[in-house]
């Protein structure tokens, strides 16, 4: 918390004004945002001030601007609003005001409130209204021609709640309204802005931006990833559109160590910047865990490949089959590299802790190893019965894997309860219908075996405890609860760590106890000049639109350190509850448009892709629910 001159957040007054105690401000403006020096924040909640000698004029005035922008101006309402209130405030600027405008201009406020059909446009003026509330001797100073406009620096930030809850922050509410008006190909440009894998991210991604949609209060949240899909599959449809953008073609080279989808996004951001990108990957094919830790029937590799090879058109050179075991940055330097980007992920299983999982007994098979081998071809002997060890989607991944191969009985231990799996709902259920057991709250101690054969797994049950560092309740062994379990194959499945190239020479790259690669988190450079890293060998494990906003940001970090410029922070709303909003209104309750799914009887004939999609009116009519829930916040530079 911290004092403020005045604040009116949530419609919550605190004034300071007036030479009495001063009263803490429950928000955590300025710091969080990004800015520094910050004299006063208008934002779609209210207003904040530090400073007490802020312009308030100025901010409200620049404050219309930027909302001017927003406004999309299909139900008219705000934006006529928003017009005439720059109009009368120009004319108070001008001299040429009086006292009744600030009656008109509270009017125009609470009208635009009511009838605005978005959420953006019954709340976008609230601030506006607390100003002339609040600080009107300044606008009646302003009337009588006793002040005069100032001059100030502003920066300002756009978002929403489903734009905070997405690692890449997507424009989500501008691209799903440009679906609305089936504008397919712009819709897709923007998403490709920060999202050059549409299609694969349509299909893969736990969207938690659905989680943030205000409309998960009313009638079930907006079907965002769908939508994102949707448009990358009308693209392919009708021919696959090529990757725009003008590119200054700059001398420097950079080198990206891994074709996931970091390096991906690192290598188009930068190609699209000019510079001459090469990517070492040391599998036959590109992308990573997306191309060989995702099964087909949930990426179709044809939707992957088609992506790829979009960003290799742009220029971007892929060397398959070219494993980087050693990281000689003199011998890059002398080719002509001048940066490299450690985006290697995590492709190397987690030990289990149990007895014998170190003996190579035929049968138990690491679960990334096994999604790799039989996405890159193998064939797998299908067998009785297969355990397999986990929670996470990479668990699931296999087991339904597993019935598609033709397993006669799939069956997944985890060590927690069904609360605690970090495997999504909709995964968990669907391996459910498709005939996958769950047991919970148990574990493997050890590997039965016979003449170097799996045979069983010795399991011990557990109960939950207090919360552990993960936020979840820690899982404790039950003594006396050993039991055994036949199967003829094992698969664990618990997690992943990075394989990490060795540095030649005294350069070392840092590492964590994780065995990640310590790096700094907004720059991502290294402990070594010009390497930076980032991705799952950063952050361990995580979901692909992570790994690749981390490629987004790290291109721009080596554009500033190649150009010798320092990085500039960007404002962020972390710490800002974006689903607060002091008036929303009336909602007619929609529910979303519903996709088909294979027939479970027909999934283990192969694997077909499960999800069916969006057509093009289904998509359109699905984005008529967006409630465009834009925030903006303008900040008045101090000094």
């Amino acid at each position: 918390m911290n004092t403020a001159s005045f604040s009116s957040w949530k419609g919550k007054i605190v004034d300071n004004r007036k030479g009495k105690a001063a009263k803490s401000v429950d928000i955590k403006f300025p710091a969080q945002l990004g800015v520094d020096n910050v004299s006063a924040v208008m934002g779609w909640n209210g207003l904040v001030v530090m400073d007490p000698d802020a312009d308030i004029i100025s901010l409200t005035m620049n404050y219309l601007k930027e909302a001017r922008k927003l406004s999309c101006g299909e139900c008219s309402v705000c934006r006529i609003g928003i017009d005439r209130l720059l109009d009368i405030f120009g004319k108070m600027s001008e001299g040429d005001g009086n006292k009744k405008d600030l009656f008109e201009v509270q009017q125009i406020i609470r009208g635009v409130s009511v009838n605005s059909k978005c959420n953006f446009g019954r709340s976008v003026l609230f601030p506006v209204l607390d100003a002339i509330k609040y600080y009107r001797s300044d606008f009646l100073a302003l009337i009588k021609g006793e002040r005069k406009l100032e001059t100030k620096e502003y920066s300002y930030a756009v978002t929403a709640p489903c734009m905070e809850a997405c690692p890449a922050s997507l424009d989500i509410p501008g691209y799903i309204e440009l679906i609305r008006n089936s504008r397919f190909e712009e819709s897709l440009n923007l998403i490709r802005e920060k999202c050059i894998l549409p299609g694969v991210v349509g299909r893969v991604c736990p969207h938690p931006c659905e989680d943030a949609c205000v409309r998960q209060d009313i009638d079930g949240p907006l079907s965002i990833r769908l939508l994102k899909r949707a448009v990358a599959d009308y693209d392919l449809q009708e021919g696959g559109s090529p990757l725009t953008g003008t590119m200054e073609e700059k001398e420097e080279k950079v080198a990206i160590i891994g074709s996931g989808p970091a390096g991906l996004a690192a290598a188009y951001n930068l190609r699209l910047m000019g510079y001459k990108v090469t990517i070492f990957e040391t599998l036959p094919r590109a992308g990573g865990m997306a191309t060989v830790g995702i099964p087909d029937y949930r990426l179709p590799k044809d939707i992957l490949n088609h992506e790829i090879d979009l960003i290799k058109r742009m220029g971007v050179e892929i060397k398959l089959n070219n494993k980087v075991e050693k990281l000689n940055l003199k011998e890059l330097q002398k080719k002509g590299y001048k940066a490299v980007f450690l985006a290697v992920g995590a492709h190397i299983g987690t030990k289990i802790g149990a007895e014998g999982e170190d003996k190579g007994y035929e049968g138990f098979v690491d679960g990334v190893e096994f999604l790799r081998d039989m996405n890159l071809g193998k064939k797998v002997q299908p067998q009785k019965k297969v355990v397999v060890v986990g929670g996470g989607n990479t668990a699931l991944d296999c087991a339904r894997s597993c019935v598609r191969i033709g397993f006669d009985n799939v069956e997944i231990i985890y060590r927690r309860s069904r609360a605690e799996m970090p495997a999504s709902d909709e995964e968990i259920e669907e391996a459910e219908k498709e005939g996958v057991k769950f047991n919970y709250l148990m574990t493997p101690v050890k590997i039965l075996e016979k003449d170097g054969k799996v045979t069983g797994v010795e399991c011990i049950k557990m109960r939950l405890g207090e919360l552990d560092e993960s936020g979840r309740r820690r899982p404790i062994p039950v003594k006396g609860s050993e039991f055994t379990m036949d199967t003829v194959m094992v698969i664990p499945a618990i997690g992943q760590r990075p394989d990490l190239p060795a540095m030649t020479g005294k350069d070392k790259v840092e590492v964590t106890d994780w065995g990640t690669i310590k790096a700094d988190l907004v720059s991502y450079k290294t402990n070594i000049e010009g390497v930076f890293a980032g991705g799952d060998c950063v952050t361990g494990p995580a979901i692909l639109i992570d790994a690749l906003d981390m490629g987004n940001k790290v291109a721009r970090s080596i554009d500033c350190y190649l150009r010798g410029e320092d990085l500039k922070r960007e404002i962020s709303f972390e710490g800002v509850n974006t689903r607060e909003q002091r008036e929303q209104g009336f909602i007619a309750e929609k529910v979303a448009e519903k996709v088909d799914l294979l027939d479970v009887d027909k999934r283990s004939e192969g694997f077909t892709e499960v999800e069916s999609g969006y057509d093009v009116s289904e998509a359109m009519r699905e984005a008529q629910r967006c409630l465009r829930c834009y925030r903006l916040m303008v900040c008045e530079q101090a000094g």
